[in-house]
């Protein structure tokens, strides 16, 4: 059974194999574990985790922020990726609607996403 809790900082290994996975390159460790513990101490960062049991097979970060272009404090999606071998099981969408309704617990009224053009299937999960 999947569930969603908050990431924390023993899951930094994990994640950064997520994150690797998702930019399509081997980050810098020093400096993605310095970023990834300092957005503990934003309280404008959500980053939360999906789990099979104990492991943890999914991330997702929201960050709340003023867009320029936008007339309210939006929640933006920063980051959304899925271990392989668990993708197309809907765990992509538990982990969306979680965030979903975290967004509107704390009272935002949308999420705004973007991603690049290489991301062929990151384009199709979120179309759908």
């Amino acid at each position: 059974m999947v569930t969603i809790r908050p990431a924390t900082i023993a899951d930094l290994d994990v994640v950064y194999q997520l994150i690797c996975d998702l930019e399509g390159e081997t980050l810098n460790l020093t400096f993605f574990t310095q970023n990834y513990k300092a957005n503990f101490q934003d309280s404008t960062i959500r980053s939360i985790v999906a789990c099979d049991g104990v492991k943890v097979i999914g991330f997702l970060s929201m960050h709340i922020q003023r867009i320029l272009h936008q007339e309210r404090i939006t929640c933006e999606l920063q980051k959304l990726n899925i271990l392989p071998e668990y993708r197309s099981q809907g765990i992509g969408s538990i982990l969306m609607d979680y965030a979903e309704g975290l967004a509107k617990k704390i009272g935002l009224e949308e999420i705004e996403l973007t991603t690049r053009n290489c991301r062929v299937r990151t384009q199709e999960f979120y179309k759908r």
